[in-house]
């Protein structure tokens, strides 16, 4: 063998070693919503093949599969060569039943390793008959696009289709817009998305294949153009607007007549030519019904709805004076989790405590938004000693099983270890600052004086005159006042309702100044963040609204007992929705900072007028 093969070999051997090396995962998907007796594929995606081993499918019979499809690309990149691979399996279904079913993880076994794929949720709804159409809530012509004649034979129309019509605040579920087409046809322009509003929107892949269906006794192409999930965030009906767009359809067009000689011989129908004529589709309303939580919400809620499990972790047990430690909250789960608030911890406040920090990683894999957020609360050790935080309850709605679920963690204990400089006395703590003594510095123990005193007569000392007796009067009187002024404080201060509702003001004073610094500072995305804070805040502490339950409905009902106008009602509604829209909107969609900051600041100084 000579050099160059060697090294060719050599190469190779490398190369496979690293390929067998990297991590192998396997993604399943399938249709959010699919009607009952509808064909539907279950793919799973993968980077090798194997072997697989489906879970148990007794809701869906299958009918074909799987059919395998491979392939695979090499690239150079700076010098550096990458590979991709992939494998997919497609296996056909048919839904046999109605309701909401979750597809078990499936198994590929690659060698001697298994791997697992992600669960998938897929919503079955009625069947349509021949005489109905694909809504069996509504009429056959009610859901004709606006821009073609309502008659049985329209050739394309489309339809917003949610996997679910009554669920929870919060609550997450899937909805797809879906055209039925018997002609050739394609978007007219570049389609937008379904605006959604009322609704937080995760968008998903469309359907990558049309199916067949029959309406009407019409044989329909149909595919799913957009998928979203979404997760309501009021309670009541919220209608999903008529979306519109542009569609280009074929349709066949008459030659114009002339004086010609030859129009008897070309006025034949075989000359007409084939034309795109562009056609508006509009889909129809969908109403969603939202309903409330339910009353009774435990401690440790904070809006979170969903299936969710909690870890907590101190980085230390033991630090010492002015060192810093973290307790770190990582939530995981299926649910609403960009929306979830964080948990309350009852810290030591003995040390300095910093803004809490969240880092937040979701997937949408199998049709709903998984994934952990953590929320890490920043300590600084002022004090030596021995210091508890006490066991951190999370509470959460489940959906599913119509309750709230608690998890609480276990107790935190950290010791912090006295400094240098913290055995000698007359030390002296000063927040943020490193402890410095003070020291005598003068000398040893004196003689007793023996010289004989010289003592003053009453008549000719300060106490005889009469004005240090007139302010000695009033000092007397100055001191019963203000030992009857600090009872009255704290009398005030005892009561906890009035001292928020004292402090709200300020407090969201503070939290704007903070949002005016992150809208200079060109961070826009914990400028909208500080603005909701400031205006739940605010509100919880001006109506004494406790954090578990606060929400719309309940600030708007409390509003309304106080005579609040309902134009600073609507104000405060549009102000919240910009805020929170904000956060996870496209940069093109976000509300203007500079605007939504003056508007604040008027509502909060508007609400402390009327309040």
């Amino acid at each position: 063998m000579n050099y160059n093969s060697l090294v060719s070999v050599t190469l190779f051997l490398l190369f496979s070693a690293l390929l067998s090396g990297q991590d192998m995962t396997f993604t399943a998907s399938a249709p959010a919503v699919v009607r009952s007796g509808e064909q539907f594929q279950y793919v799973i995606e993968g980077s090798k093949r194997g072997e697989v081993l489906l879970p148990s499918m007794g809701d869906f019979q299958l009918l074909a599969g799987p059919f395998s499809s491979y392939s695979s690309h090499s690239q150079w990149v700076n010098g550096k060569m990458t590979m991709k691979t992939v494998v997919t399996y497609t296996h056909v279904f048919r839904a046999n039943k109605e309701g909401t079913f979750t597809i078990p993880s499936a198994t590929i076994r690659v060698g001697r390793k298994e791997y697992k794929t992600n669960r998938v949720e897929i919503v079955v709804n009625a069947g349509s008959a021949q005489t109905t159409a694909p809504d069996s809530n509504q009429p056959a012509d009610a859901d004709r696009g606006t821009g073609l004649d309502n008659r049985d034979d329209t050739p394309v129309f489309l339809r917003v289709i949610p996997s679910k019509k009554e669920v929870y605040v919060g609550e997450q579920f899937v909805s797809g817009l879906k055209v039925y087409t018997r002609v050739n046809t394609r978007p007219g322009s570049s389609a937008r998305d379904i605006p959604y509003e009322g609704f937080f929107k995760t968008s998903l892949d469309p359907d990558a294949n049309a199916q067949q269906q029959e309406i009407d006794g019409q044989q329909y192409i149909t595919q799913v153009i957009q998928r979203h999930i979404l997760i309501p965030q009021k309670s009541g009906e919220i209608v999903i607007d008529p979306y519109e767009s542009e569609w280009m359809i074929q349709q066949q067009v008459q030659r114009r007549n002339s004086n010609s000689i030859f129009n008897d011989f070309f006025d034949d129908p075989f000359f007409n030519s084939m034309q795109d004529v562009p056609v508006k589709l509009s889909t129809r309303p969908v109403t969603i019904r939202v309903k409330s939580m339910p009353a009774g919400a435990p401690d440790g809620f904070a809006g979170a709805v969903g299936d969710f499990s909690m870890t907590a972790l101190l980085s230390a047990d033991e630090i010492g004076v002015n060192e810093a430690l973290s307790l770190t909250i990582t939530i995981r789960g299926t649910g609403n989790i960009p929306l979830m608030g964080e948990p309350e911890v009852n810290l030591p406040p003995d040390h300095d405590l910093y803004d809490v920090t969240r880092s937040l990683h979701t997937s949408t894999s199998g049709n709903r938004i998984s994934g952990s957020v953590t929320f890490e609360y920043p300590i600084v050790a002022r004090h030596a000693g021995r210091f508890r935080i006490a066991p951190i309850q999370f509470s959460w709605f489940d959906p599913g099983a119509k309750m709230y679920r608690t998890t609480t963690s276990e107790e935190f204990t950290f010791t912090v270890l006295k400094g240098e400089t913290d055995d000698e006395p007359g030390s002296v703590y000063v927040p943020g600052v490193m402890q410095e003594s003070v020291r005598d510095i003068g000398t040893d123990i004196r003689d007793i004086s023996r010289a004989p005193q010289l003592f003053t007569p009453l008549s000719n000392s300060l106490m005889a005159t009469r004005w240090y007796r007139w302010v000695y009067l009033l000092a007397v009187v100055a001191g019963l006042l203000i030992s009857l002024m600090i009872r009255k404080l704290a009398r005030r201060n005892a009561n906890l309702t009035l001292v928020r509702n004292r402090y709200a003001n300020r407090s969201a004073r503070a939290r704007l100044k903070r949002a005016d610094r992150f809208r200079r500072a060109g961070e826009p995305d914990k400028f909208y963040e500080e603005v909701g804070k400031a205006i739940w805040g605010y509100m919880a502490d001006k109506l004494n609204i406790e954090t578990s339950s606060l929400s719309r409905e309940v600030i708007l009902e409390d509003m309304i007992k106080r005579g609040i106008s309902e134009e600073m009602r609507i104000e405060f509604l549009r102000i919240l929705d910009d805020s929170e829209f904000s956060r996870f909107a496209p940069s093109s969609e976000k509300s203007d900072v500079n605007q939504l900051f003056s508007d604040s600041v008027t509502l909060i100084r508007n609400l402390e007028n009327s309040l």
